[in-house]
């Protein structure tokens, strides 16, 4: 069965983000100058909202359902153009593929923490959460 993901989290640290959104071309006045964020994450079955609210208080909510097509509303705002991603289930980690098969988001618990791994175009950035 699937972890649950549920909860409210906090920011602990990250990696590999800057040659991330490198490889992007993600412009400099596009990108977060605050890494520290809060994601409250609501699982119920196969549904999920995740909503990502930066220190500044801006907010951006992503929904979706595994196994459904949708386009990743966070990443739209980075890269500028909408990207569809596929949630699924590897085990218990729950992975968003892009549609152009060039990257992948992960989210899993290792030990109490929320784990994000990016693996898009060959560069691997994480970034990690605390429970609240």
């Amino acid at each position: 069965m699937p972890c649950d993901l549920s909860g409210k989290w906090v920011y602990a640290s990250g990696e590999g983000m800057g040659a991330l959104f490198d490889k992007l071309n993600i412009p400099a006045d596009k990108r977060p100058s605050d890494p520290s964020s809060t994601v409250e994450i609501t699982q119920s079955g196969d549904n999920f909202c995740i909503t990502t609210t930066t220190p500044d208080g801006k907010s951006r909510e992503a929904k979706f359902t595994i196994g459904v097509e949708f386009v990743d509303e966070e990443i739209k705002v980075l890269r500028g153009k909408e990207i569809k991603a596929t949630p699924c289930w590897e085990a218990e980690k729950l992975v968003l593929k892009g549609s152009g098969g060039n990257g992948s988001v992960s989210r899993e618990l290792l030990g109490g923490q929320l784990v994000l791994t990016f693996d898009v175009m060959g560069i691997k950035a994480t970034r990690v959460f605390n429970k609240a």
